[in-house]
């Protein structure tokens, strides 16, 4: 018998459920997989063993080739359009649960595969649960006589999939609602199937009893459902429980009871008043059935519900777990959907109704605003991002492939979640306790972020612009959080950036052998997500600036022989806390040949020296950098030669600065220009951007350089140093990109100041 061909489309976690599941399969295998991020989806064909895949870059490429039958797992909004592009191509489709998130797309997908004689089923793993096959049985035997009343319940703990502001997962509109949608189809579908009648009729209520974002739906619902065969059932889902996830069901007959749990070893009880069947009459009997709690059922059920699509294409028929039926549960979600809004019992017949007037998305517009929040929950008051910018965020995990981030630095963790554990903070105790009660912020392929912090904290929450939070009290607590966050998210076998700098507690997480990750060392991913600045960030920096240049004015006016270091750095740091510093990022100071990274031994300026000023304000986190010198007398003519050549170095790179300049051809033209200028010189010269610190990233020069271009809105200095008199002289000045070259936003003169 040969194999069926499949083609994926969607390379996320649920992927690996199939593929364990049909390992070894003797009819189908998976041979080709296409995803929107090209990247990951030769990824995922590198990473599967089964046999080999082939990575597409579109999607009409991969329908166009052999595969017999696709497999869709992408967000719910997506189900529709995908599904009806197979049909049109001729590929038999078999697609994840929830069916889709209307009406109306449910029937465009089943129009389109009949129209041109595709198959079409949902992958409805709960219909091929044996658990549930045995329920069916035992039910259809009339082991508990004629069902009068059934509970279902299904748990998990996805709030993080709620936190996330932006996140397709609990958005009405693009996952057609939160838990009700997600897991209610698994249940709805699973009462129609062992009950053999459809839902009639739905009363139901939803509320965010844990998250509270404006625009998400419910994290816990109850639906109370009337049946066509008068049974009466009680469906509960929940995205808050704090237990590994489990579903059960419950089924009172007029002659028994049946209880199924999936968290159990034997997951099947019967108790039978009547039955001929002396192993369940009058007592519980646990009847055997292929099964494995949670996660190994899943392998279980998806291997049989693959395998049954496979084989009904291979002898073309229809699937037993029709179109119609997986639309059913949708219908039966959506009048649960209305009945919340509306405040009353809807019948199923109604969903259909506006179905057929392309009506059942008004339904979804409205729920967000329906779902009453849990009066105990803390009002979310989230900070502003400053700089951090989730869409440039992904883009630049796109760019390194990357399906996680790790900031464990202060100036990282700060920047992507606004955790205020800078030194310069208001109070400073997170970055003074950071090597008892670590922090971390983490970001996911979309730019969602979580932060991780002193659990102490409290006031956490107001002051970041991460949604998802966990408290911690050691070391420990962040390996353990960081554990539960890579299983919860999926990441086994994930690529995962992380600093150069990351804690060796952090490390150990990562490289256990169970979780089977990538290590990427990120720092250049960060850079490349600091390097553009935001509007308040030029705000704060050139703040910064003015502070700063307040400061060198004060000290050069005070400047006379006799004066210490000591005196001008207490001036230095009196002015710039006066002039609105949230503190000082450094004070660099040389009188004569003194060394400049040690000012404060007492040495008093003579006349004739020059004094060298390099200072650097913080404002909210944001730093300056400016210098200015000055001399006691007159210059001599030599440190007069120097600058005025060190000035044209710098107005040379001025000049030609401009959005799409590379930064490290121009580095390296205005060196050779410099050179060749001037034969003599041997100027050192540094240009980097500015930011959360003095030294955000060097762009070009001699310390390092950036082989890309310019862009709009990066802040950048230039720099550049001649040895004079046993120390440095030279100039620094501060530029912003503009749309069409660059601004100078510093103002202290750069030739030597005389006295």
């Amino acid at each position: 018998m040969r194999k069926v061909k499949f083609g994926v489309v969607g390379g996320g976690g649920a992927f690996y459920f199939h593929a364990n599941g049909i390992r070894n399969s003797e009819i189908l295998e998976y041979t080709a997989i296409y995803d929107v991020n090209y990247e990951n989806a030769k990824r995922m064909a590198r990473k599967y063993k089964n046999n080999p895949m082939t990575a597409y870059e579109t999607l009409d490429e991969m329908l166009d080739s052999d595969i017999d039958a696709v497999l869709v797992m992408v967000p719910h909004i997506f189900h529709d359009g995908i599904v009806v592009r197979c049909a049109e191509k001729k590929k038999h489709v078999l697609c994840e649960k929830p069916m889709g998130t209307t009406i109306e797309g449910c029937q465009r997908m089943i129009d389109a595969c009949e129209e041109n004689g595709m198959l079409f089923m949902i992958a409805e793993n709960h219909r091929f649960l044996p658990a549930h096959n045995c329920v069916h049985d035992l039910i259809a035997s009339g082991a508990i006589g004629r069902v009068l009343m059934i509970r279902a319940y299904e748990g998990v703990n996805e709030i993080p999939g709620l936190s996330m502001s932006g996140f397709w997962k609990g958005d009405p509109i693009k996952a057609g609602g939160g838990s009700l949608m997600d897991m209610a189809a698994h249940k709805f579908a699973t009462i129609e199937y062992i009950m053999g009648s459809q839902c009639e009729e739905v009363t139901a209520v939803a509320a965010k009893q844990m998250i509270n974002l404006p625009e998400k739906a419910e994290d816990n619902a109850v639906a109370i459902a009337k049946y066509e065969n008068g049974a009466i059932a009680d469906v509960m889902v929940s995205f808050t429980q704090m237990t590994p996830p489990f579903n059960s069901l419950e089924v009172y007959g007029t002659e028994g009871t049946i209880f199924e749990n999936h968290a159990w070893e034997k997951p099947v009880r019967v108790y039978s008043m009547t039955s001929r069947d002396e192993k369940m009459r009058q007592k519980w009997y646990e009847p055997g059935c292929e099964h494995a709690p949670f996660p190994k059922y899943y392998p279980i059920s998806v291997k049989r519900e693959d395998e049954h699509f496979a084989m009904c294409v291979l002898e073309n028929k229809q699937p037993e777990f029709t179109p119609y039926q997986a639309m059913h549960a949708i219908e039966a979600i959506l009048a649960g959907y209305l009945s919340h809004i509306e405040k009353r019992p809807v019948k199923c017949e109604e969903i259909r109704q506006m179905g057929k007037e392309g009506k059942t998305h008004e339904i979804l517009e409205k729920l967000a605003a329906s779902i009453p929040i849990n009066k105990n929950l803390k009002e979310i008051k989230m900070a502003e991002p400053i700089g951090y910018n989730k869409e440039k965020a992904a883009a630049v995990m796109k760019k390194y492939n990357l399906d996680l981030l790790i900031a464990t630095s202060p100036i990282h963790t700060y920047y992507t979640t606004g955790l205020p554990v800078l030194h310069s903070a208001p109070n400073p105790i997170l970055a003074a306790l950071a090597n008892q009660y670590p922090y971390m912020g983490l970001i996911r392929s979309r730019g969602e972020n979580t932060v991780v912090h002193w659990n102490v904290f409290k006031s956490a929450g107001d002051m970041c612009w991460a949604a998802d939070s966990v408290g911690i009290e050691s070391p420990l607590d962040v390996q353990r959080a960081l554990k539960w966050k890579m299983k919860q998210w999926g990441m086994e076998g994930k690529r995962v950036g992380v600093e150069s700098t990351a804690p060796k507690y952090v490390m150990d997480v990562l490289t256990d052998p169970r979780l089977n990750l990538q290590i990427v060392e990120a720092d250049q991913a960060f850079r490349d997500m600091r390097l553009v600045k935001s509007d308040r960030e030029m705000e704060y920096i050139l703040k910064a600036t003015e502070i700063t240049e307040t400061a060198l004015r004060r000290c050069i006016d005070a400047c006379a022989p006799g004066v210490t270091d000591n005196e001008l750095l207490a001036i230095g740091k009196k002015a710039m806390l006066e002039a609105g510093a949230s503190d000082w990022d450094h004070l660099t100071m040389t009188i004569g040949d003194s060394d400049p990274e040690a000012p404060g031994t007492g040495r008093a300026i003579r006349e004739g020296e020059i004094i060298r000023l390099d200072f650097g304000a913080n404002y909210k986190g944001y730093v300056a950098d400016v210098n200015c010198h000055v001399i006691v007398g007159k210059t001599p003519d030599e440190a007069k030669k120097h600058m005025d050549a060190l000035l044209d170095f710098q107005h040379y790179i001025e000049e030609r600065v401009k959005p799409g300049t590379n930064m490290k051809a121009l580095g390296e033209e205005a060196r050779a220009y410099y050179t060749a200028k001037y034969p003599d010189s041997l100027a050192f010269s540094i240009g980097h951007s500015m930011g959360l610190e003095c030294e955000d990233v060097h762009i070009l020069g001699t310390l390092d350089a950036i082989d890309g271009p310019f862009e709009k809105n990066m802040v950048f200095e230039i720099e550049a140093w001649e040895s004079f008199g046993g120390a440095l002289i030279g100039v620094e000045d501060t530029y912003v990109v503009t749309d069409d070259g660059c601004k100078k936003v510093t103002t202290i003169p750069k030739h030597i100041i005389e006295k």
